[in-house]
C-alpha cells in the first residue's frame, strides 16, 4: 500500500511504502538496493543514474516494477539466479523474457459517487503478457498484451475497465553509453509514468493501464538525468485489438532530475518539468471543449534520517476553449518514523492545494488539470478531484510484520473558491455547489493494507468513506463509502 511517496532514496536504497494508499501511490513497494548497477540477485537495469529516480516508472520492491520493461534479468542469468522464463538465452547475446501479470478485486460501493442508493458491487480481473526481446545490450523489443474483465454493470463499464484484448505496449529501445552516460530512445506504444504522481501515472485503478504512442528520449549519468517526450494516447475500444491512437489527445514535454545532496543520512532530488498538454474534450464545470496548456514545475523529494518528503510545485498556462488559463497547485507530502522495531509506527500527512475559480464565469480559467494523476491519490472511490481543493490528510502507518503494512488516514476537504463547485473524480463537478455558500466538502476517512505473501503474490485491502460538509450538504449529497479487497500475482 503507498504511504505516499514517503521515499527513502538515495544511491544506494529506496523504501516506498504501499500500493493505493493514501497519497496515490500504485504499488507495494520493499527495501531494495538499486545502485544503478546491475545486480546479481535482482532484476535491477542498468543505468548510471539511482534506479529509484531514473523515470521508469513505480518500483515493486526486489528489482521489480509496474511497468515490466523496466526489469532487466540478464544479471541474474549470468550469475545462473534467473527463474524460469526470464533472460533465456537465444543465442550469443539475444535473450528472451517472458512476464504475466493477474489481478482480482473485489468493489462495494455504498452511494457511490455520493448518489443516494446507488450501492452495487464489481469484481474485476487484469490479465497481462509480456514479452521482452533483446537482441544485445543495445536493442530490444518489447510487447505486452492485456484483457480486462466485469462483473457487475458490465455493461456500463469502460473500455479500460472491459475489454477482451488490448495491444498495451509495443516498442522499441535503442541504447547505448557514451563513456559513463546513458542515451537511449523509446520507439512505439508505451506506458509513461515519469513525473509527480499527482500528474502523470501509469492509471493503475482501472483494468488497462493507460499507455501513449509516441517517442521518448532519456539521457543518463550519474548524478543528473534529463528526458523529452512527444506522445499521443491510446484510445482503448472494448473488443479485441481495438484500440486507436487519439491523435487529437498529447503530451509532449522535458524532465530532468538532479541529485541534489547525497550524504548518507540525506538524499535528495530536485526534477523540474515543463509537460505540454492537449485534450480535446477536457470538463470544467458546465463545459467541455479544447483545453491547450502548459504545466512548469519542479518537485523536490527525498528523506533526511528518518523523514521522508515529497513536495512539488506547478504552474498552469494555457488556453481552454476560448478563455485563458491561470492556475497553480503544491502537493507535499512527508512522513516521519517514530521507530525502527516492533511495528515500526510513522507519522504521516499529505497537503494538497490546487487553484480553482473561473469554471462557471468569465475571464481567467484557474482551474487546475490534473493531467493523468494516479487513480487512487486521493482514493480510488473517486469522491476528489485535484482542483479547486485544500486538502489536509494526517495520518499513521505501521508494518506489523517485514510483509504487511497497514495506513490510515483522515484528510480535511475544503475548496479555495466558493463560487466555483466541488469536484469529483475526472473533474465532475457535484451540480449546484457552485451556488452554495462555504467552503467545507467534508472529510475522506481512509485505511489501506497489505501483505506480500511472497514475491510474487500481494493481498490488499482499502477502505474510504466521505462524510459530506457544509458544500455537499447544501444539494443533498449523502456520505459515501467505497471499499475493495483483492491479490495481484507477478511473475
Amino acid at each position: 500500500m503507498q504511504l505516499g511517496f514517503f521515499f527513502a532514496v538515495g544511491a544506494s536504497a529506496v523504501l516506498v511504502l504501499s500500493s493505493s494508499g493514501p497519497v496515490g501511490a500504485e504499488t507495494t513497494l520493499r527495501v531494495t538496493t538499486l545502485t544503478g548497477v546491475p545486480n546479481a540477485s535482482l532484476p535491477t537495469p542498468n543505468d548510471p543514474y539511482p534506479v529509484s529516480a531514473a523515470g521508469w516508472g513505480p518500483e515493486l520492491g526486489r528489482g521489480r516494477f509496474a511497468s515490466r520493461w523496466a526489469e532487466d534479468w540478464t544479471a541474474m542469468r549470468n550469475a545462473g539466479l534467473a527463474p524460469p522464463l526470464k533472460a533465456m538465452s537465444l543465442g550469443g547475446t539475444a535473450s528472451l523474457t517472458l512476464s504475466a501479470e493477474a489481478r482480482w478485486r473485489f468493489n462495494t460501493y455504498d452511494n457511490g459517487q455520493l448518489i443516494g442508493q446507488n450501492d452495487y458491487e464489481q469484481g474485476l480481473f487484469r490479465g497481462v503478457l509480456g514479452v521482452d526481446l533483446r537482441f544485445d545490450p543495445n536493442l530490444r523489443v518489447y510487447g505486452e498484451v492485456a484483457t480486462g474483465q466485469v462483473s457487475g454493470r458490465r455493461g456500463a463499464a469502460s473500455a479500460s475497465m472491459q475489454n477482451d484484448a488490448s495491444l498495451q505496449q509495443l516498442f522499441v529501445d535503442v541504447r547505448g553509453h557514451v563513456g559513463n552516460s546513458l542515451l537511449g530512445a523509446m520507439f512505439g506504444r508505451q506506458e509513461f509514468a515519469d513525473g509527480p504522481r499527482q500528474l502523470i501515472s501509469l492509471s493503475d485503478g482501472p483494468n488497462i493501464h493507460r499507455t501513449w504512442n509516441g517517442v521518448r528520449l532519456y539521457a543518463h549519468d550519474q548524478r543528473i538525468r534529463a528526458g523529452a517526450f512527444d506522445l499521443r494516447v491510446t484510445r482503448p475500444q472494448r473488443g479485441a485489438f481495438d484500440e486507436e491512437i487519439n491523435s487529437a489527445e498529447r503530451l509532449s514535454g522535458l524532465n530532468a532530475s538532479i541529485v541534489a545532496i547525497a550524504d548518507g543520512t540525506t538524499d535528495a532530488y530536485v526534477d523540474p518539468f515543463w509537460f505540454h498538454s492537449e485534450n480535446p474534450s477536457f470538463r470544467v464545470g458546465n463545459g467541455i471543449g479544447e483545453d491547450d496548456r502548459d504545466t512548469l514545475g519542479v518537485r523536490f523529494w527525498g528523506r533526511r534520517d528518518d523523514v521522508r518528503f515529497d513536495w512539488t510545485l506547478a504552474r498552469q498556462t494555457g488556453r481552454f476553449m476560448d478563455r485563458e488559463v491561470d492556475a497553480w497547485a503544491l502537493f507535499t507530502v512527508q512522513s516521519v518514523a517514530l521507530s525502527n522495531q516492533g511495528w515500526r509506527p510513522r507519522l504521516t500527512a499529505h497537503i494538497d492545494l490546487a487553484s480553482g475559480g473561473g469554471a462557471y464565469g468569465a475571464g481567467k480559467l484557474k482551474n487546475v488539470n490534473q493531467l493523468y494523476a494516479s487513480s487512487g491519490y486521493l482514493g480510488e472511490g473517486q469522491f476528489l478531484s485535484l482542483s479547486n481543493l485544500l486538502m489536509v490528510a494526517p495520518g499513521v502507518a505501521i508494518s506489523p510484520t517485514a510483509e504487511t503494512d497497514l495506513s490510515v488516514e483522515y484528510g480535511f476537504a475544503r475548496r479555495l473558491q466558493e463560487r466555483d463547485a466541488a469536484y469529483a473524480g475526472g473533474m465532475r463537478p457535484y451540480a449546484g455547489t457552485q451556488n452554495v455558500p462555504g467552503r467545507e466538502i467534508g472529510g475522506l476517512f481512509r485505511v489501506i493494507g497489505s501483505w506480500s505473501v511472497c514475491s510474487q503474490l500481494t493481498v490488499f485491502l482499502n477502505y474510504e468513506h466521505l462524510t459530506p460538509g457544509a458544500v455537499l450538504k447544501g444539494v443533498q449529497r449523502p456520505a459515501g463509502t467505497y471499499a475493495y479487497v483483492g491479490a495481484t500475482f507477478r511473475y
